[in-house]
């Protein structure tokens, strides 16, 4: 009797609390530190590195002294012009600092998965995930700490992506509005989100028919994007030209790309694409032959193939032609992101430890990563490509004229408002050290040394900053790299930089 007791109370099933505790629990633990060490992450991702080259462009603008400047300035800016403004009016507040200029992007890249969490799906484990993975995701690592507009691309990219699956699940003129409105700030913010809001915006069409037709009003904040853009991209049709572009077309390595976009680790990235692929291609099997219903809403499956194609697009354009930097891809991450917590989602209801496991991969490839930030913080690539560290040498050497080569195809372009001086000058000018600058015509021929020691003449503490990478095709340090003491032994000169690139300094 005592044994049939015992094997009774060994049958007993579980409780359901206790069935549910990986699925449930442990996953919101998970969360909870995912968010954490992604702060963490992005607290010592740099944030007092020395401003590099995209950044003293960012720098320079917000630092205009009135609208006027300002509105010169951004015309002949790659971006559009939302984050610069804000960062023009923040500056006016905060100033011109290093560790100022970067604060709005942190305080963007530490809000965007609280945001997240709170409203962005009506499963809270979707939104845990989501939120979870954006928060370790390594593209928020480095742009949270940059004065550039890639924080703000990926926060709105995150609102657009829960007001999108709102709106296809119903359609109405607010939601619709409010869809408009981030899509437009997103492409004046960068432009390839374009791709993105012009795939959704059709995904919408399609899905909804009538009921989107009846939203048309909402189409009113896209009449401002369009006028804008009308002035500017004229501007930007000149760095389509083969003669100014420094970008080289894409070879088969780069598809590694794609599985990092996920987890931001190549290996895990493809066994989560190969299972997601995998799985993919079961379901569609499955409602094609009627055996079961699709797993996911219209909206979760338009919000990531959305994305997917946006990706497609942009790199397959890369493969054609040299049009791609990985940056470009950011505008479509938050879209990717929210389609793997989806996904892992209803991997859980099959397999309760799928969350689990990812989650636990990416919190210790980000451990890895803010080790390496405060072991190494030298290591940040800001340290390989600024003007910052050799305009302190410069100014300590007491030069007072200052030579600038950027040594770039794109330097052939026009410059009417001299702006390239303004950005070779910009921590001198900011430390208080008058100078003269001077920016020769880039030589598409010959020995950048014999033009710069002419430009200089005999005239006592000039500089010559010189900048370039021998990467970059047709670029003269490539063939001519610098030897100034050799042609003239007056000259003392520094080499910043590290690997490819060259940002040269010296002194007479």
């Amino acid at each position: 009797m005592t044994r049939m007791t015992d094997i009774t109370l060994d049958a007993t099933p579980p409780h359901p609390r206790s069935r549910s505790l990986m699925d449930r629990d442990y996953l919101w633990q998970l969360t909870i530190a995912a968010l954490l060490l992604g702060s963490a992450c992005r607290l010592f991702a740099g944030i007092q590195t020395p401003l590099w080259l995209d950044e003293t462009f960012s720098a320079e603008i917000a630092s205009q002294h009135n609208v006027h400047d300002f509105l010169r300035w951004s015309l002949t800016e790659m971006s559009g012009p939302v984050y610069y403004a804000a960062l023009f009016l923040w500056e006016k507040l905060a100033g011109n600092g290093n560790v100022a200029l970067r604060l709005p992007s942190l305080a963007l890249s530490l809000a965007t998965p609280l945001i997240i969490l709170r409203y962005g799906h009506h499963d809270v484990k979707v939104r845990q995930l989501w939120a979870a993975f954006t928060a370790l995701s390594v593209f928020g690592f480095d742009t949270a700490t940059e004065a550039r507009p890639y924080a703000l691309i990926l926060m709105l990219g995150c609102i657009q992506a829960l007001i999108f699956l709102k709106m296809i699940e119903a359609p109405r003129t607010r939601t619709a509005l409010a869809w408009t409105s981030v899509s437009a700030l997103m492409v004046l913010t960068h432009y390839h989100a374009a791709i993105l809001c012009g795939l959704q915006g059709i995904a919408y069409l399609a899905l909804c028919r009538m009921r989107a037709v009846r939203t048309w009003s909402a189409a009113a904040p896209l009449v401002p994007m369009a006028i804008w853009m009308a002035y500017h991209l004229p501007f930007l049709f000149r760095f389509a030209s083969k003669d100014t572009t420094w970008y080289q077309p894409l070879h088969a390595d780069a598809l590694w790309l794609i599985p990092a976009l996920l987890t931001g680790l190549i290996w895990p990235g493809v066994m989560v694409l190969t299972a997601r692929t995998a799985t993919t291609a079961r379901d569609i099997g499955a409602t094609t032959l009627g055996r079961k219903s699709w797993p996911f809403s219209s909206g979760e499956t338009a919000l990531f193939a959305t994305g997917a194609l946006a990706v497609a697009l942009v790199m397959a354009a890369g493969f054609l032609a040299p049009t791609f930097s990985p940056r470009y891809l950011l505008p479509f991450v938050p879209a990717l992101l929210a389609g793997m917590a989806i996904w892992t989602r209803r991997m859980i209801r099959q397999f309760p430890l799928a969350g689990a496991v990812l989650l636990c991969i990416m919190l210790g490839s980000a451990a890895s990563q803010l080790a390496g930030y405060i072991r190494h913080p030298e290591e940040d690539h800001r340290y390989v490509l600024n003007f910052e560290q050799p305009s302190q040498w410069i100014a300590a050497q007491g030069a007072d004229r200052l030579i600038f080569l950027w040594d770039n195809p794109t330097a052939s372009l026009p410059d009417p408002d001299h702006h390239l001086a303004s950005v070779a000058s910009f921590f001198l000018r900011r430390d208080h050290v008058p100078v003269e600058t001077i920016v020769p015509p880039w030589p598409r021929h010959g020995d950048p040394n014999l033009l710069l020691n002419a430009v200089a003449g005999q005239r006592a503490r000039t500089a010559i900053l010189w900048a370039y990478d021998i990467n970059v095709p047709g670029t003269r340090g490539r063939t001519h790299p610098w030897r100034l003491p050799q042609i003239d032994a007056r000259w003392r000169c520094r080499v910043f930089g590290k690997g490819s690139i060259t940002v040269l300094a010296c002194v007479r």
